[in-house]
């Protein structure tokens, strides 16, 4: 079996290209490679520096005249990220650069693409069961070290997980930070619980109580997550597709797809394992801590008799693995390629310049269950509409 990863050169060895019809500043030793993606609120681009021979993400938040007054998402990020720095699992920013029409992020850069792009390339286009365990224990790690440091993240779906270059194509890293939000204060106190908040994150897979307009805290992540492993393994979820008039309509039969999942009323193919974690986040009080070290363990038990390393996107013969025993995942991988995964996570330069080059802003458009939304609609507005229906 091939691997499925894309064939990556080492990053010093990409020419530099021509940036057509740029629109925005980058520092003097940067180029545009290309457009790379669609964050909740930005543009991703990838980036060449021609010092350090090493490519990078460029993360771009455009000017929106609706939302002159409103803080800007990207910065917002940024300080979010900042208060994330040292977790393995999550890409650390170099520099924010602020201009008067935009703002920017520059990042390290991942080049086997996100759960959805793998997806799309398996057999069925959807993971193995093995793999879904595998990934299970990693995304836990990950929200877990998010959870560690006060904040929720809100927008957990499978473009919002990266895999690492091959070499370093076991770890996944969790990014976009846009909509994450603290949980505890400054005393260490939860924060109250809260209706009437409007749904945050993606309908396809955010919570059932997002759904309803409450407050979001660790269970809604977890539950989020769980939405997203299930889509993984079959390749499609029962609320997808839902022809409808509105978007509103739309998100109802979501809601409602999802609570008559929740009930045990709708059928889907779901492993024991991925069960259990569902189970254990829907039966979380608002303020509890889950029980992490519960559910990683429940992975274990479940790799013990197959590849304990290993993803679907993996060549049969995977020459790179971490140590022997079971780990996260996330710690430091085996001496054979730890100085090939550095190499790939690219140095940036101490001083950055600001020369001008400029990029065009592009417009994409995304299935309404697919996009990030920030408190979108209004659970008043929902809950009118739904009585309405109703009669």
């Amino acid at each position: 079996m091939q691997t499925t990863l894309p064939k990556v050169r080492l990053q010093s060895e990409y020419p530099v290209k021509k940036v057509v019809s740029p629109q925005i500043e980058l520092p003097a030793e940067y180029i545009l490679v290309e457009k790379a993606g669609q964050g909740s609120f930005g543009e991703i681009y990838k980036i060449y520096n021609t010092i350090t021979k090493t490519l990078h993400a460029c993360k771009v938040e455009f000017k929106d005249s609706r939302q002159q007054n409103q803080q800007s998402l990207l910065v917002k990020e940024y300080n979010t990220l900042m208060q994330l720095k040292g977790i393995q699992q999550i890409p650390q920013p170099y520099q924010l650069i602020q201009q008067q029409d935009y703002k920017l992020i520059i990042m390290p850069f991942y080049g086997s693409g996100n759960l959805e792009e793998l997806r799309k390339k398996q057999q069925n286009e959807k993971f193995s069961e093995t793999s879904i365990i595998r990934l299970t224990y990693c995304l836990i790690t990950a929200i877990e070290a998010v959870h560690e440091r006060k904040f929720v993240h809100r927008d957990i779906k499978p473009e919002n997980f990266l895999v690492g270059s091959y070499g370093d194509h076991h770890t996944v890293y969790l990014i976009d930070f846009g909509l994450a939000k603290p949980y505890l204060d400054q005393q260490g106190i939860h924060i109250p619980q809260a209706d009437n908040k409007g749904m945050v994150g993606t309908a396809r897979y955010t919570s059932i109580n997002s759904h309803l307009g409450a407050e979001q805290s660790r269970r809604d992540d977890l539950e989020a997550m769980c939405y997203v492993l299930l889509y993984l393994y079959n390749g499609l979820l029962p609320w997808q597709n839902f022809s409808c008039q509105t978007r509103q309509e739309k998100f109802l039969k979501i809601l409602e797809a999802k609570q008559k999942f929740a009930a045990g009323q709708l059928e889907i193919n779901i492993p024991p394992i991925l069960k259990q974690i569902y189970d254990h986040s829907k039966g979380l009080r608002f303020d509890e801590q889950p029980n992490y070290a519960k559910m990683k363990e429940i992975c274990k038990e479940g790799l013990n008799k197959s590849r304990p390393y290993c993803f679907d996107w993996c060549a049969q013969d995977c020459k790179f693995k971490p140590y022997d025993d079971m780990n996260d995942g996330f710690s430091e991988l085996a001496s054979e390629f730890s100085t090939f995964r550095k190499q790939q996570r690219g140095q940036t330069t101490d001083q950055i310049s600001t020369n001008i080059k400029k990029i065009q802003p592009f417009k994409q458009i995304e299935e309404e269950d697919e996009e990030s939304i920030n408190e979108f609609p209004n659970v008043q507005k929902i809950t009118k509409f739904y009585q309405n229906k109703k009669h």
